[in-house]
């Protein structure tokens, strides 16, 4: 066997010994592989509409089967301190809005403003939104084996899947996991208040004192002693 021939064949069997580390050798933990991919929350924008027609009167004036009508769908729908209520309109007087407006705002709910959001309204017609964010929460039943070894520890891809599950169906406003809410550091007050209460305040006060009361005289019986 030639010189030549025997280093072709160490040069064969160093190429199928690095193809083979090649195909053992995992996915890097900063680029990790479709099986891997993070599970995260999914949260959504929704707007339920209803449409508030015109009073027969033809006055600016909401009637109570209109601000019924409203109630009942506010119930339907289940709105509550999350959502928020916006209103189009086509040709109405500012103080038909007004007057929903406030008719929202009684019930506890956010009023957002009058905007152009969908369809136009017909004129006279409002069309009330109820704009809400839902949560989806990732997947977590995918439990299928790892294609490839391991070496290296990545984490699968349920890994932490619930924890985030959790997350987002136990949130109040699925808001806050697109952005937190601004104005201050809520934990931060709560906290601050268990450290330092707020004095309470008292009423009036009486002071008591015994001094003197063992020089005073016994009092006297019922009946005399014989």
């Amino acid at each position: 066997m030639t010189k030549e021939t025997k280093n072709l064949i160490k040069l064969a069997v160093a190429a199928s010994v690095g193809l083979s580390l090649a195909a053992c050798q995992h996915t890097a933990v900063t680029a990790p592989s479709p099986s891997e991919t993070v599970k995260r929350n999914e949260v959504k924008m929704v707007r339920l509409p209803f449409r508030i027609a015109a009073e027969d009167d033809k006055t600016d004036t909401p009637s109570n089967y209109t601000l019924n009508g409203i109630s009942l769908f506010l119930h339907s729908v289940n709105a509550g301190h999350a959502d928020v209520i916006l209103l189009d309109s086509s040709a109405v007087a500012p103080e038909r809005i007004d007057a929903i407006a406030d008719h929202i705002k009684a019930k506890g709910l956010i009023y957002g403003g009058a905007s152009a959001l969908g369809v136009k309204p017909v004129d006279g017609e409002v069309t009330l939104y109820v704009e809400r964010h839902v949560v989806i929460p990732p997947n977590c039943g995918s439990w299928r084996a790892e294609t490839s070894g391991n070496d290296i520890n990545n984490a699968s891809a349920h890994h932490g899947c619930s924890s985030i599950a959790n997350l987002g169906l136990m949130i109040a406003n699925p808001r806050d996991l697109i952005a937190g809410q601004s104005g201050g550091n809520s934990t931060a007050a709560a906290v601050g208040a268990i450290y330092s209460p707020k004095s309470i305040p008292t009423g009036p006060t009486m002071t008591l004192s015994l001094d003197g009361l063992a020089d005073l005289p016994a009092p006297s019986g019922g009946s005399d002693n014989k």
